[in-house]
């Protein structure tokens, strides 16, 4: 039982809400909260290592000491629940002394490595040794030796040395994936961190371990030692990878995506993210780029020349114009944003008229109980709410496909660098020889080699627009990276088209764009 709880007290009958003073600050809680918590309710920081809201309360570090009326001693405000009246002071004398102490225990066998380890600059040991530590310490024996560097899954290495045995990590594979992977073992000054014998640390969520570690002991493989985070702009954003749409914190340097981190959002993702959204930046550093706009040639050989985007823009145009009504096909990816979807159809209804909107379906695995949705694509709800249908086993995708390579398609877009499974791209060969079959894509894939016409596309963090999750949620996706110069959003394709097919249109920004999604769409 929670200290500051009397076994015999009916709990049931106190009040709902309750009043106590932290700091000489009087504040009101609900009842059954704790110290530790009401002092964050009232902007009150009070250091902690092994608490976290997302996880059960072990007070096994007792860094969150404070000093509460009436008590004869110290006590830790993560476990004592706060009472009517209660007076608390999270600093004075006794307070500092309590917690230099438990820094000066911490600190006895940890490493002095700061600069070579990968936590320095958000490793909470290091923070709270300057504000609550002593500058120095007693301790001359040797100090205890773990294993340092052994990598105890795919994804995350240990390092005993610095580990503080907060077990956060062995409480987060307990209660939130289930997967229990972690344990504490040995006793006393010799316990440590490790898997149980004969497993790894392989499930699905394995890198959050990593990130509610307070010190240097968990770190991520894809992370370690490439750059050092007060290098780092944190740009918020939301994960591409499923219908989830996990809120993230974009680790950006050199225009470029370092790593990738769950941002907290009680609705969509809690505190956590899977292990594919955190590394789905990956892909974006290694695959080449469409750079500039290309025309397949008509020599023997085919070979793909650059051409201005004006040219190719009226190249475009020019086919739809020319297409017969019903033979122009758009197959239009789920991952484009709302405000992209939205011109995309006006496109189709006010310019061309009569044609076909395709939004593939991707399926792959299960949902699970935490985050993972199967539905790999992070706005086909979004696509859903502007009167667009999923092609659910992508049998219109096929039927089209099979159309185009017949003749009876004139011109065939396929917008989005995951519109198409790589079965299905390759089939664009077969297509073209009948269709005219343009590519908007921001890398140079199947699909891209395939085509009549490549149009370069902005990439996962270059463009601002609104996804809307599986829940409903619509969801702000900002730039964060500088695009190549010549790299289009979808809704700046659509309304150059829409221009040159004799509909003006003008939108400086994808907020221009989705006030006009608001007043059609108000739902």
């Amino acid at each position: 039982m929670p200290h500051g709880a009397d076994p015999g007290e009916d709990l049931s009958a106190m009040p709902d809400r309750i009043k106590l003073t932290i700091d000489g600050k009087e504040i009101e809680v609900d009842k059954g909260a704790t110290v530790l918590q009401a002092a964050g309710q009232s902007g009150i920081d009070v250091p902690r290592y092994c608490y976290h809201p997302g996880l059960t309360i072990a007070g096994n570090c007792r860094i969150c000491l404070v000093d509460i009326e009436k008590m004869p001693k110290l006590v830790t405000s993560c476990t004592t629940v706060a009472g009517e009246g209660m007076v608390v002071r999270t600093h004075g004398a006794k307070v500092e002394d309590g917690r230099r102490a438990v820094m000066e225990f911490l600190l006895a066998n940890h490493p002095l490595d700061c600069p070579i380890c990968d936590q320095a600059g958000e490793c909470w040991l290091q923070e709270y040794s300057f504000r609550h530590g002593s500058g120095g310490s007693r301790f001359k024996e040797e100090k205890i030796k773990g294993f340092k560097n052994k990598p105890i899954g795919p994804h995350v290495v240990l390092d005993t040395e610095r580990c503080i045995v907060c077990t956060r990590c062995v409480r987060f594979t307990q209660e939130i994936t289930g997967t229990g992977e972690l344990g504490v073992f040995q006793r006393g000054v010799l316990s440590y961190i490790d898997v149980f014998p004969g497993t790894t640390l392989d499930n699905p969520y394995s890198g959050n371990t990593v990130d509610i570690c307070p010190v240097g002991a968990l770190t991520l493989e894809e992370f370690r030692f490439k750059k050092r985070v007060w290098e780092l702009r944190d740009a918020p954003s939301v994960c591409g990878t499923c219908a989830r749409g996990c809120n993230v914190n974009l680790g950006i340097s050199d225009n470029r995506i370092w790593r990738m981190t769950p941002r907290e959002n009680q609705q969509v993702n809690k505190w956590w993210m899977c292990d594919e959204g955190r590394l789905s930046y990956e892909p974006l550093d290694v695959t080449p780029r469409l750079t500039e706009a290309q025309s397949r040639g008509n020599g023997a050989d085919g070979a793909s020349v650059a051409v201005p985007w004006p040219d190719a823009l009226e190249t475009l145009a020019g086919k739809l114009k020319e297409a017969r009504a019903g033979a122009v096909v758009a197959i239009a990816s789920a991952s484009l944003t709302l405000e992209d979807l939205f011109l995309v159809k006006r496109l189709f209804a006010e310019a061309i008229k009569s044609g076909e909107i395709i939004v593939p379906e991707k399926l792959r695995g299960q949902d699970d109980a935490l985050l993972i949705r199967a539905d790999k694509t992070p706005n086909a709800a979004g696509a859903k709410r502007l009167g667009l249908t999923i092609d659910a086993g992508n049998q219109r995708q096929a039927s089209a496909m099979a159309a185009a390579a017949s003749g009876k398609v004139d011109v065939l877009l396929v917008l989005g660098g995951d519109a198409l499974e790589e079965a299905a791209a390759a089939g664009l060969a077969a297509a073209r020889n009948n269709a005219f079959v343009a590519v908007f894509s921001p890398f140079v894939d199947t699909a891209v080699k395939n085509a009549d016409l490549a149009l370069p596309s902005t990439a996962y963090g270059e463009f601002d627009g609104t996804w809307v999750n599986f829940q409903g949620y619509p969801q702000h996706v900002k730039r964060a990276l500088t695009p190549p110069a010549v790299a289009l959003e979808g809704w700046r394709l659509a309304g150059e088209l829409m221009n040159r097919m004799g509909v003006p249109v003008a939108y400086a920004s994808a907020a221009a764009v989705m006030a006009d999604v608001m007043k059609d769409v108000p739902a």
